[in-house]
């Protein structure tokens, strides 16, 4: 693997493209990776840990496609403010330009690549490659077919069934869950004042000391909830690829296999669903949902995600 930055002109300021590229002078053929929430650096993980997103790019470059992937903004010496801070809508920005930047650059120029969404860079993903005649295709891993609202609520009936919750618990911590998002993703109440009166639920809600839910804010998420599902999807002119891995219990095979059909029936044989055995959300290898829930975020790479991926884009 050989890597290489650059940068783009973002909205708030510099984006550090962080790059992996095979052997050769190029240019190559190319994939984009979208990421999910996780307000964070992309930089990989230290030597001798296991990395699934090092091993993915590393087995993509070895096939011969340069890898590229964006810091959100205020990481890896980006400008702006952290992340932290910024809406959904503001890091999708930040994205166009960073896609913008990739289609000149040299190491591709005259090649056309394909956008990986991860989790909810799968949001991102169709809305970026509208327009953009360099994008040849669009991946998908671990993404939804439901807005937020609704995503959220299935998703946790089945973890707390996976965890063994009773049927009366699950019933009560999703009204907990739906009068949060009543106020936080429907009514405008930043994520401290939505739980007023649920105040013992702040931590399973994923509420900080910052005020701030799963490390983003209330707006970031109300711009979630927003933004269009479907409709990019379905209105794509590119192939699409939803994979879902056996073991992923963040996201939910129907919603993968729906968003499937749902192409089929308005490009016939342009949308394909593979399932990958063994893969967790995170692209590591465990045999059950239960197994990866029980891991703590360890375990070895599924190369089936690769393999998956890799046959697709041999096909474009």
């Amino acid at each position: 693997m050989i890597t290489r930055d650059t940068w783009a002109e973002g909205p708030a300021g510099k984006l550090r493209l962080r790059w992996t590229l095979p052997p050769g002078e190029g240019p190559f053929p190319w994939v984009m990776y979208l990421p999910g929430y996780a307000a964070g650096s992309l930089a990989f993980h230290p030597e001798g840990t296991v990395d699934p997103l090092r091993c993915l790019l590393s087995a993509l470059n070895e096939a011969g496609f340069a890898t590229v992937r964006a810091e959100k903004r205020g990481f890896g010496g980006g400008g702006g403010p952290k992340a932290q801070d910024a809406g959904f809508e503001e890091e999708h920005a930040d994205l166009a330009a960073a896609l913008s930047a990739v289609t000149r650059d040299e190491r591709v120029r005259g090649e056309r690549g394909v956008l990986f969404g991860h989790s909810l860079g799968g949001l991102h993903a169709p809305r970026l490659a509208a327009g953009v005649a360099a994008v040849r295709g669009v991946a998908l891993y671990g993404v939804g077919w439901l807005t937020w609202a609704e995503y959220l609520v299935a998703s946790q009936r089945r973890v707390l069934g996976l965890s063994g919750a009773s049927p009366v618990e699950i019933e009560a911590r999703v009204r907990v869950l739906e009068r949060y998002n009543a106020r936080a993703l429907h009514g405008g109440a930043e994520p401290a004042e939505a739980l007023e009166g649920i105040e013992a639920w702040g931590r399973w809600l994923g509420v900080d000391e910052h005020g701030r839910q799963l490390g983003r804010t209330g707006r970031y998420w109300r711009e979630v909830q927003a933004c269009p599902v479907a409709s990019p999807l379905l209105a794509l002119e590119v192939p699409v690829l939803a994979m879902w891995g056996s073991a992923d219990w963040q996201s939910q095979r129907e919603e993968h296999v729906a968003l499937v059909e749902a192409i089929h029936a308005a490009r016939p044989g342009m949308a394909r669903f593979e399932e990958v055995a063994g893969a967790d959300h995170d692209w590591r290898a465990h045999a059950t949902p239960e197994a990866s829930m029980a891991s703590g975020w360890t375990g070895d790479f599924a190369d089936g995600v690769a393999e998956a991926l890799l046959r697709w884009l041999r096909e474009r």
